[in-house]
């Protein structure tokens, strides 16, 4: 339930701030809030956004709330903190939240279009619930349409 009001707070946020350029993302993968889903991206300075979004997850809805610094046109860094993981107990998911960082690449840019993502992240969190003596880190690849 936390994660439902954290989410639905960050979205009101950026939904209601007087930030410049909003635009809209929906994809696969973790800088979409789990397993699929749409971002609303608000324009702080020309290189920098904030962003925030919901996801469908096994059993339960994932989020994420994140900044990207964009190198040039195409090119960008980001670091965000939301649902990255998940663990089947039985018959039922549980998702875990961790931070992530990540290097993309968006084709037509902050223009309508594909971008493609590298994240690394950290699912310490996940391994602690899971008992799991994996390493604490992850990469995992995204992939979006900005319109």
């Amino acid at each position: 339930m936390n994660k439902l009001l954290v989410a639905f707070l960050s979205i009101l946020t950026f939904s209601s701030a007087t930030l410049a350029n909003p635009s809209y993302e929906a994809g696969i993968g973790i800088p979409y809030g789990g397993v699929a889903g749409v971002t609303i991206n608000s324009e702080l300075s020309s290189n920098t956004e904030v962003y925030g979004g919901l996801g469908i997850s096994p059993d339960t809805i994932g989020y994420i709330i994140g900044v990207k610094l964009w190198l040039n046109e195409n090119a960008r860094l980001s670091t965000n903190y939301g649902t990255n993981c998940f663990v089947k107990t039985g018959s039922k998911y549980k998702g875990y939240d961790g931070l992530n960082f990540g290097i993309g690449y968006a084709f037509n840019g902050r223009e309508k279009g594909w971008a493609f993502d590298l994240i690394i992240a950290d699912i310490s969190s996940c391994n602690d619930g899971a008992s799991s003596n994996a390493s604490d880190s992850s990469v995992k690849l995204a992939a979006g349409y900005r319109f």
